[in-house]
């Protein structure tokens, strides 16, 4: 089962903040998808697979520990293109053009948060991405990212 917003974990709450460190942000590199968003923001957009495909592509997503084995691994994700030094649905007023539907790794996290609560979700979210077989065969199908900065930890 593919989760959705509707399942994040209680108490999570969509971020409201469009400051411009935030803003910022859909400049460096847009947030990840979690299973659902693609198919979301397809049905908002009412595009083709295609289409959809011309705006997402597949990034190397995030490096994941097991606590229990000290494994380090890769979890692919996938990201709003980043044409022209920005995310593509930004306008031409920094304003996000798929707000009412922004994938999670946008909707959930803003500059401001603790760092304690971002990890908390980043964690929920890269095991719902790898967990999800759906997820992981259609970030197969994306061109692979061009652009990629690292978040320093």
């Amino acid at each position: 089962m593919n989760p959705s917003h509707s399942e994040i974990p209680r108490g999570v709450k969509r971020t409201v903040c469009a400051c411009e460190q935030c803003k910022a942000c859909c400049k460096r590199q847009p947030g990840p998808l979690i299973p659902g968003d693609f198919e979301r923001i397809q049905k908002h957009l009412g595009v083709t697979d295609e289409e959809m495909r011309k705006l997402f592509w597949a990034s190397p997503g995030a490096l994941v520990k097991d606590t229990g084995t000290g494994e380090v691994r890769r979890v692919g994700t996938i990201t709003p293109q980043y044409k022209k030094g920005r995310c593509v649905f930004l306008d031409a007023n920094d304003r996000c053009t798929i707000h009412a539907v922004a994938p999670f790794g946008c909707a959930y996290f803003d500059t401001h948060q603790g760092r304690s609560y971002a990890h908390a979700l980043s964690c929920w979210a890269t095991r719902a991405q790898e967990e999800s077989a759906e997820y992981q065969a259609l970030r197969n199908t994306l061109s692979y990212a061009t652009h990629h900065k690292p978040i320093p930890y």
